[in-house]
């Protein structure tokens, strides 16, 4: 397939946007990127990869295609920053942030003339080492779309799949996506933090590896919710062990919380319709 190049911005070049970078290089795209107020590292980054460094007006002015990758808290600050020096081109927004977000960014892009396709990555920065591509979910209007999978094609290093045309889609995944992941890292972090004061975390180790994620399998969901009547106090026995241990509790105290919500499907196999209802606060009148 051949690619026409095009001329792209990357925002910024940190450990993800600069591997995204790498594998626009080769097929011939121009690449620019705006280092100004960036750290030494950044801009060691894209001297790197070659990514040309130019003034914000001119990367506004002169990119078809913006990528945004940055720490969420600034996702709305770069769009800003964009439109206000003249952008009005295709902005692929990957960053971890609320759909509301990226509607109140794509209102803003779409005002000044251009477009927004929401894009959420799961996985390590690509690399060919990899033992799995990292996947890229978009969604958004059909053009923008097809924009963007073209310009990645020759990319066998990611995985391109499309959610739908409804923005926010994309990034609605991508915080569920931390909600189990994220969360449960620190879930890990704790439990083998308890375990070690007893010399048991590689029992604890053995043991997990036992079982598959549960969020890979939510036809599991209503057994757990016709037991969870019972996990609520026994996440609070481990909330108390966690403190006095030193450990931080909250999350177990919360987690516990959930399955408080779930009581009255005791011994009961419920629809998942029914479960997300009682967890969104809706009547259960579901099947």
């Amino acid at each position: 397939m051949i690619v026409p190049p095009q001329t792209i911005a990357v925002l910024h070049p940190g450990k993800m946007g600069a591997a995204l970078a790498r594998l626009l290089v080769a097929p011939g795209h121009r690449l620019l990127c705006c280092v100004e107020g960036r750290s030494d590292a950044t801009r060691q980054r894209a001297q790197d990869i070659g990514l040309i460094p130019v003034p914000m007006r001119q990367l506004a002015d002169e990119a078809d295609i913006a990528v945004s990758i940055v720490d969420p808290a600034a996702a709305h600050h770069v769009a800003v920053d964009l439109v206000a020096a003249g952008f009005r081109g295709l902005l692929m927004e990957t960053n971890a942030i609320r759909p509301r977000v990226l509607h109140s960014i794509a209102d803003l892009i779409h005002t000044a003339g251009g477009q927004v396709v929401d894009a959420s990555i799961m996985g390590p920065p690509p690399a060919q080492n990899l033992s799995q591509p990292t996947r890229l979910y978009l969604s958004g209007p059909a053009i923008g779309i097809d924009a963007i999978t073209t310009v990645f094609a020759a990319a066998p290093e990611l995985l391109i799949t499309t959610l739908g045309e409804d923005i926010g889609q994309a990034s609605a995944l991508k915080l569920a996506h931390s909600t189990v992941h994220k969360a449960g890292r620190a879930l890990a972090l704790l439990g083998h933090a308890l375990a070690e004061q007893h010399d048991l975390s590689a029992a604890l180790a053995t043991e997990m590896s036992r079982w598959p994620h549960p969020a890979s399998d939510p036809e599991q969901f209503p057994s757990v919710a016709g037991r969870s009547w019972r996990w609520g106090d026994e996440l609070r026995e481990a909330a108390e062990e966690l403190h006095d241990a030193g450990l931080p509790s909250e999350l177990a105290i919360h987690a516990a919380a959930i399955f408080d919500l779930l009581v009255d499907f005791k011994n009961a196999s419920p629809s998942q319709n029914k479960i997300f209802d009682v967890l969104n606060n809706r009547p259960t009148t579901a099947p």
